[in-house]
């Protein structure tokens, strides 16, 4: 009898760590402000005030834009694996193709990290055809899946500091759809593991 009754404590315990750790999930995903987007594999949080897009960009799987102001944008690509197999080799190919442009004026090229996931942060400006400038932050980042992606936000150089804040919500929040399914499987198996070698240690 004493050993059903235990057997039952820990799966109730279980039960409870499992249907914690789906809120715990469910509301840290509705707490980050923002419209999302979940579509070709991948998924992040936009501002309220920033619509899709299209992108003719090569490579190209996801794009929003700010709705007042088209000419700010964030494309998000898959980049080709001919650019390299990290994102340092993927960025310096890219970057030659820029300088060749001349219209390339760098900024800021550093290693960085997003939520524990080391990226890097290319910084630059460019001239444009009517005489105007944009200010871009190109992130690379290689993901779980074993390729390489590039966060390109664009902007009018006037209007960089202002919309800054929106490029970080949509960097912070960038995943693979796949991950959050994962990342709970992951925690379930660890806390169940966890429930069932606290039982045989107290044994």
């Amino acid at each position: 009898m004493r050993k059903s009754k235990v057997i039952m404590t820990v799966g109730g315990i279980i039960v409870l760590i499992i249907f914690a750790l789906i809120a715990s999930s469910v509301i840290d995903d509705l707490s980050v402000p923002g419209q999302k987007y979940e579509k070709n594999g991948i998924k992040f949080n936009y501002p309220d005030t920033w619509t899709e897009a299209k992108s003719v960009a090569e490579g190209s799987i996801g794009a929003v834009a700010c709705t007042s102001e088209p000419a700010t944008s964030v494309v998000i690509q898959q980049v080709p694996s001919s650019f390299g197999a990290d994102i340092y080799n993927a960025s310096e190919f890219n970057k030659k193709y820029l300088v060749q442009s001349g219209n390339y004026i760098e900024l800021d090229y550093k290693n960085s990290s997003i939520n524990n996931q080391s990226v890097l942060m290319q910084r630059y400006i460019t001239n444009e055809g009517d005489g105007s400038q944009k200010e871009h932050v190109a992130t690379w980042i290689k993901m779980k899946d074993n390729k390489i992606y590039v966060l390109l936000f664009s902007t009018p150089v006037e209007k960089y500091e202002h919309q800054r804040v929106n490029y970080d919500l949509i960097a912070g929040t960038f995943k693979l759809q796949q991950d959050n399914d994962d990342n709970i499987i992951n925690q379930i198996s660890s806390s169940v593991q966890n429930a069932i070698n606290k039982y045989i240690n107290n044994r």
